[in-house]
């Protein structure tokens, strides 16, 4: 599965339709040209952290059943929802086969006891234009908790959704619940689905796949969602692969595993140990301390050097941040979706460039990353439509290379219509050295 487009609205200070295209082509003939990589820079202010807590809102909307029910949840989104608006749009488009593109919409408004917010609409649709901008038939339509299109309840498989479906749950989230039913049931394996079905199942396995990490916001939350939903969706779909799981412990240094993901755990930390060494060279390696409970393990990192054992919640807030995003590259690395708000956080900047162009000629999956580190322009200039920067009024300005410009000149020097760099030196002066 490819990201092709997001498109979203009404998170913090983003009350602008604001959009992100991945393919580079028209789709007709099957998506060949997709951006692997996108960077998006900006001022400070400019919505970057919006744009990324709007794709975890999204996420957490299409896997969890109950997101909205939640007072943390209610909490969020009070703090969350631009105040001018109170609403949310985000839209998804993906190919789920090679012949089959499907873009997902969910739009929250506030409900009718103002106590809260509900989806008031959601779709599932498919394309049948040949570029991703233009028209698709919808094939799941639900308003206020009410599925609209007929056949799509004529579906004995989802008659049990349309009885469920409330005004602040997704028909998405909903169905992972129901498949996870019928794999503690042991029904799934004889299950046949409609190819509405399909569509839903393909839209919780891309969502599935898609992580998002928060400088300062709570994105471990989908590692935790129901294993028996995780097993199913494991059974159903070959591209999910067991190792997933194990990847639970990576977030946390103090984390329980299954006893039969020890060895996967293991070989991620020696991976994390050479990544952390490429910063941190006097690493001489990474122990794993592990008590027996049941058919789990209570495991937990020591960091060694030369002359002493460090356990990771004694080291440096730079070194847990390595760790934390470690987790996310590494799934990136083998083909998930990964997006990673202000990801040059605590590194060198060449190392981090360096990390950048890794992804951009090897990686498998895709990263979004937002920064203020210009260099790694550098890295993105050579893939098309990759470098990004969010402006004035939420807009976004697309560098495009003309032989020899230099991406990081022309954004210095003020050449993206929308993000003017309107600061001399000397604008200092009256702040630092000026008289009341």
């Amino acid at each position: 599965m490819n990201l092709l487009q997001i498109s979203t609205r009404g998170m913090k200070n983003i009350s602008q339709n604001i959009t992100i295209d991945f393919a580079n082509a028209t789709v007709d003939r099957g998506v060949k040209k997709v951006n692997n990589v996108k960077g998006i820079f900006g001022y400070n202010g400019s919505g970057k952290t919006a744009l990324m807590t709007s794709v975890y809102l999204y996420l957490r909307l299409s896997t969890n059943a109950r997101y909205l029910l939640q007072n943390e949840t209610i909490d969020k989104l009070e703090k969350m929802i631009n105040r001018d608006t109170n609403s949310f749009y985000f839209s998804i488009v993906f190919d789920a086969s090679e012949d089959l593109i499907l873009k997902h919409e969910v739009f929250l408004t506030k409900n009718n006891k103002d106590t809260g917010y509900m989806i008031a609409r959601e779709v599932v649709s498919h394309l049948v234009g040949r570029t991703i901008n233009e028209r698709y038939v919808e094939d799941v339509v639900v308003e206020r908790g009410v599925i609209q299109n007929k056949p799509f309840m004529d579906s004995p498989f989802l008659e049990n959704l349309r009885l469920k479906i409330q005004e602040d749950t997704s028909i998405v989230a909903l169905f992972l619940d129901r498949l996870a039913e019928l794999a503690n049931e042991k029904k799934h394996r004889s299950l046949a689905l409609s190819p509405v079905e399909n569509e839903l199942l393909a839209i919780g396995s891309l969502a599935l796949h898609t992580d998002v990490y928060l400088q300062d916001g709570d994105t471990h939350s989908n590692y935790f969602m129901s294993k028996k939903a995780l097993d199913h969706m494991i059974s159903k779909l070959e591209a999910i692969k067991a190792k997933d799981i194990s990847l639970i412990g990576q977030y946390f240094n103090s984390a329980v595993i299954l006893k039969e993901t020890l060895e996967e755990y293991q070989k991620d930390t020696r991976k994390l140990e050479k990544f952390i060494q490429i910063f941190k060279p006097k690493l001489k390696g990474i122990e794993i301390e592990k008590t027996e409970d049941g058919d789990y393990y209570h495991v937990r990192r020591v960091f060694v050097y030369d002359t002493c054992k460090v356990d990771f919640e004694f080291e440096s807030s730079g070194i847990k941040q390595l760790v934390h995003l470690f987790s996310y590259l590494l799934k990136c690395a083998n083909g998930n979706i990964v997006f990673v708000d202000e990801i040059d956080t605590n590194l060198n900047s060449v190392y981090f460039s360096k990390l950048i162009s890794f992804f951009v000629k090897y990686g498998k999956g895709q990263l979004i990353f937002t920064t203020h580190n210009i260099e790694s322009m550098n890295a993105l200039r050579r893939q098309p439509k990759s470098i990004l920067a969010l402006g004035e009024d939420n807009k976004m300005d697309v560098w495009i290379g003309k032989g020899n410009r230099s991406p990081i000149k022309d954004y210095v020097e003020g050449f993206f219509p929308n993000s003017p760099m309107n600061l001399e030196d000397f604008d200092f002066i009256h702040v630092f050295m000026g008289e009341d």
